[in-house]
């Protein structure tokens, strides 16, 4: 997948392209047809980018 980042630089990099990943996905979505399918991916893509940011906090937390 490439290999992970680790300079805290490097790590917020990645949080903001994951971002801008994630607004491109739901800017495409039509509010009128979104089912729960739709819904959950959203939820799920925020859930492991929340994940991600936690082990880069801790990252830094032990820098």
């Amino acid at each position: 997948m490439g290999k992970a980042a680790q300079h805290p630089s490097d790590q917020f990099h990645y949080i903001k392209n994951r971002i801008k990943m994630l607004n491109q996905v739901v800017s495409t979505m039509d509010a009128d047809e979104v089912d729960m399918d739709d819904f959950n991916r959203v939820l799920d893509m925020i859930q492991q980018l929340q994940i991600k940011m936690e082990r880069f906090k801790k990252d830094w937390e032990q820098e």
